[in-house]
């Protein structure tokens, strides 16, 4: 027994027309075949492009990246000019990281207030520390309060657990102490940047204390060192 479609007659007469318009098109002059497909073909065939651009733009752009983060600071309270790169470009070729191969960037556009209802810079924090999760982050720069903040989460290394010999001997008068962990045990997790080379030849601290601390999950802590090192380089 058949089954009624009442969207059978429809469907004949949409697929009778689409092959009627072909078969009138089959000799028609270019120019009619051109209007036709402008008519009906041109949009979707556009869109379709768009898509098929963008999904190859997107698989390139994952094909292509960086297979690892080398190195990443983030800079709190900064002066500087955020959209300089010549600090890191100098870390780069210092450390002659393959950014073919590896990423390596400095974010210096990170702001924390105590106490403040702001929320780009409560959005900063979560930013710090979602990259804190994943180990991606080595160095953060920032005035004491920033500095506070981030120990109190116990974020960061015991300085004199970590740097070698020639630096701690270098740094031992520029060490600075905070509270870490709920026992709130002061540990020397920074040290003072204040003089260094690199960061006034750059104006990122003018006027301020700036402290440097190492991550304490940083997954390369070798330039994160290295950094330091960096930064004292005439």
């Amino acid at each position: 027994m058949e089954v009624y479609n009442k969207n059978r007659d429809q469907n004949h007469s949409m697929h009778d027309e689409i092959r009627e318009q072909n078969a009138k098109l089959k000799n028609a002059p270019l120019k009619d075949k051109a209007a036709y497909f402008k008519e009906y073909y041109l949009k979707p065939t556009i869109v379709v492009a768009i898509i098929v651009i963008f999904v190859s733009y997107l698989a390139y752009s994952i094909l292509t990246a960086p297979s690892d983060t080398a190195f990443a600071a983030f800079f709190y309270n900064d002066t500087g000019d955020s959209s300089n790169t010549e600090l890191l470009d100098g870390f780069i070729e210092y450390r002659k990281i393959d950014t073919k191969e590896h990423d390596a960037y400095i974010d210096a556009t990170m702001n924390y207030v105590p106490d403040s209802s702001d929320y780009d810079a409560y959005m900063g924090l979560e930013k710090a520390m979602a990259v804190l999760s994943t180990g991606e982050l080595d160095v953060i720069v920032g005035d004491t309060d920033t500095i506070d903040y981030f120990a109190r989460s116990e974020c960061f290394h015991d300085i004199t657990t970590i740097l070698p010999d020639d630096l701690l001997a270098q740094f031992e008068d520029k060490l600075y102490y905070a509270e870490c962990g709920e026992n709130a045990q002061r540990i020397p997790v920074g040290i003072y940047v204040t003089d260094s080379p690199k960061l006034n030849q750059y104006y990122y601290y003018v006027d301020k204390e700036p402290v440097l601390g190492l991550v304490v999950n940083s997954n390369s802590i070798d330039n994160a060192i290295a950094f330091l090192r960096y930064l004292y380089l005439e």
